[in-house]
């Protein structure tokens, strides 16, 4: 994920479509039910002024459900995303604790490196 976040700063304001690194399936299939949902509000919009009442009323129903839908998937990645955090948070938790001058070392290595790139700015 950390990938992905990376590729999407160093691409500006590249789209989604535009990503080099590879994602996760369950990204992949989230970003796949996104753009149908918005492919289906597009046409949706499109079609609002031909349509009747009754043509509204089963337009809407239809949004609605799929706003639904996109919501509760979003809700398990979000969830799958803070399950994730809290188990890395844990371990890295741990590892200081077993071995804190490793951890110092690794932080004051990473810290000199991040100066010197800093630097050279």
């Amino acid at each position: 994920m950390e990938d992905n976040a990376q590729a999407l700063s160093a691409q500006g304001n590249g789209s989604i479509s535009q990503m080099t690194k590879p994602m996760s399936p369950d990204i992949e299939q989230l970003t796949r039910d996104f753009r149908t949902f918005i492919a289906d509000c597009e046409t949706l919009f499109h079609n609002a002024t031909a349509l009747s009442g009754a043509g509204a009323t089963v337009a809407r129903a239809q949004l609605s459900e799929g706003m639904a839908a996109a919501k509760i998937k979003f809700d398990a990645m979000r969830m799958t995303a803070a399950d994730r955090v809290q188990r890395t948070r844990s371990a890295t938790e741990d590892y200081v604790r077993r071995e804190p001058i490793k951890a110092i070392a690794y932080a004051a290595g990473a810290g000199a490196v991040l100066g010197l790139f800093m630097s050279r700015r």
